[in-house]
């Protein structure tokens, strides 16, 4: 038994004494020991035979005692006691993305669930929110895992893939025989919904990729076996994919994988049209060649190819190279290293041989988030708390953005509560000295186009977003003028989440995403990528059209607690799919150039 795996079963020990209600310093103590075993050098067993497996840090002799009988027996007496003793539907819990021990026992506690069926009832009814640090997000976390784990589906968002594929990548690393691991394919390319999981591994021989994870406990079915790939379903209907190549090839099987298939092909086309073979700028594995003798039997038109050989064919060598990495490819067809987010053959190529590629906008570049949620309605953390998680992020500035009044499902603020949170957040702003807080406000877009509070009210606050939460099934007219009515108030700063979509639940309400992005470059209204995952609205696409027509834009996460202002990072990548530079996004500017664009500021200037 590897470290590997030994890990796996002392984190399932830890997660169900945990569920049991045993002391949390008995419940750390097998997850730290988990985490050391996984990152272990030398391998448990090399210990064991010279009885040294308390040099562990983090493993006493009771620990010791278990990992013992684990590399001796294959199995554990006590893993399987505590199965025994937990409820099968709290194990299934666990499964769920976002749903740890922690919750899943409090869930427990507070409402005597037992069941996956009683679980996604109480979500429905919206009864999980009633327990302390849980909310509106955890109850769709909740019905999405559950839908997951019923039913396969060919695509699943980019916020449950992208965790899944670290974790298995952080695995691997850790499997005898494993030089390197790297996440690939659309995942790594940041596409808002992933059809499998592509992960690429250099190894040596002997290595023992497939064995072990074959039995990781996420794995429900192994698809394929091969000796050079390994095909599996996770028990959440995730398909992954590990390819394992020998270290030399591992860069170029990487950047294969990336894709995508497009731009590989407009790559192939471009060295083909310059006398140049895969194999001259390094791509000589076997899908590398296929995919080339593939493409040589196609007919390429004159027309592509005028347009693919363009400007500077010269291919000379950058300085500063280095094999192995994958911008020496790109270096030696005389282009500039083009980043995973921009490979899908939309121009990129042609940008990069005119040297137009963007700087595109990075994590580091944001200075603060302007959509997020407090007690005060529907989030489960007092503003302080989510200030300081924003100051832990280096952030200069956020805003509180609770629901208004008419939806009451998220407890919208009265005017009476406005004024409540109005004087807390003049209070904290007083009292901190590093980040400043703006009084904002959610509004609804009511079904008859009007906002949920009168102008007296909405031109008090600092910021307004304006957003759609009732009324999805309205014609596509009748949702344009609720849409066109909110960009054109003059108190109306940016539009939350523009299409509704909730990704791989609900479709889009009838749109036209073009004339919402005319409207906003008319009127000076910021459109919104909500990095909330289960919505990356706006989409790439639409991103790179308001770049186009000069629309700026603010990457929120309308986190409704502090650890989901993390989803940052995927805001941030869609952005940058969508060729947006930090001059692009208002968040990134600092507190006074900001506040100067509002759109309420400026009409005062007028």
């Amino acid at each position: 038994m590897t470290n590997l795996e030994i890990a796996w079963a002392l984190a399932e020990m830890g997660d169900l004494l945990e569920l049991k209600g045993e002391e949390p310093f008995k419940v750390r103590a097998y997850h730290r020991a988990a985490r050391a075993l996984e990152n272990l050098e030398e391998e448990a067993a090399s210990l064991l035979a010279r009885d040294a497996l308390e040099e562990i840090p983090g493993v006493g002799k009771n620990l010791a005692k278990k990992i013992a009988e684990l590399l001796t027996t294959g199995r554990s007496a006590f893993l399987e006691n505590l199965r025994r003793e937990v409820p099968p539907g709290l194990r299934e819990m666990l499964a769920i993305p976002g749903l740890g021990s922690r919750s899943v026992r409090q869930i427990y506690q507070g409402l005597g669930i037992t069941t996956l069926e009683e679980l996604e009832k109480a979500a429905r009814e919206k009864r999980i929110r009633t327990l302390p640090g849980l909310g509106s997000k955890t109850e769709l976390a909740i019905l999405k895992g559950i839908e997951m784990l019923r039913e396969t589906k060919e695509q699943v968002p980019l916020g449950i893939a992208r965790p899944l594929a670290l974790i298995f990548q952080s695995q691997l690393l850790n499997i005898p025989g494993v030089e390197q691991a790297a996440v690939a394919g659309s995942v790594r390319r940041g596409c808002e919904m992933v059809g499998d999981i592509d992960l690429v591994t250099a190894v040596r021989p002997g290595h023992q990729v497939a064995e072990v994870m074959s039995r990781c406990p996420q794995v429900k079915e192994v698809l394929a076996r091969e000796p050079d790939r390994l095909s599996f379903r996770t028990v959440l209907g995730v398909k992954v994919e590990i390819i394992m190549v020998p270290p030399e090839e591992f860069t170029a099987a990487v950047f294969y994988a990336t894709g995508s298939k497009a731009h590989r092909q407009a790559l192939l086309r471009l060295a083909l049209s310059r006398g140049l073979r895969a194999a001259d700028i390094g791509l000589v594995t076997s899908r590398w060649l296929a995919e080339e003798e593939a493409l040589c039997k196609a007919t390429i038109s004159t027309e592509d190819n005028e347009k693919e050989i363009g400007q500077n064919k010269g291919i000379e060598a950058v300085a500063g190279d280095k094999e192995g990495e994958e911008a020496v490819f790109y270096h030696r067809l005389g282009l500039p290293y083009i980043v995973p987010e921009l490979r899908e053959d939309r121009g990129e190529i042609e940008a990069a041989l005119k040297g137009d590629l963007p700087r595109l906008i990075t994590l580091e570049d944001i200075r603060g988030d302007l959509h997020m949620h407090s007690r005060y309605s529907d989030g489960v953390e007092t503003i302080a708390a989510m200030a300081a998680a924003a100051r832990r992020r280096g952030y200069r500035y956020i805003a509180v953005t609770d629901h208004s009044r008419s939806l009451v499902v998220a407890r919208g603020l009265s005017v009476e509560q406005i004024k409540a949170q109005r004087e807390e957040i003049a209070r904290l702003n007083e009292e901190l000295e590093d980040i400043t807080i703006l009084a904002g406000i959610e509004v609804d877009i009511l079904a008859d186009g009007t906002l949920d509070y009168e102008d007296e009210i909405l031109k008090e606050f600092d910021l307004v977003i304006a957003s759609i939460h009732s009324g999805f099934r309205q014609e596509e007219g009748q949702i344009m003028a609720r849409l066109e009515a909110a960009l054109r108030h003059p108190y109306v700063d940016i539009l939350g989440h523009p299409t509704g979509r909730m990704l791989g639940r609900r479709r889009p309400y009838a749109v036209d995403v073009t004339r919402i992005i005319e409207l906003a470059a008319e009127t000076g209204t910021i459109l919104e990528i909500n990095a909330s995952t289960d919505r990356l609205d706006l989409n790439d696409t639409a991103v790179r059209m308001a770049k186009e027509y000069g629309v700026s834009i603010a990457i929120n996460t309308d986190a409704h607690d502090p650890g989901h202002l993390a989803d940052m990072e995927y805001g941030v990548l869609t952005a940058r799919r969508g060729w947006l530079e930090p001059e692009n996004v208002v968040n990134t500017w600092e507190l006074e150039r900001l506040l100067a664009r509002l759109k309420r500021n400026r009409q005062m200037k007028r």
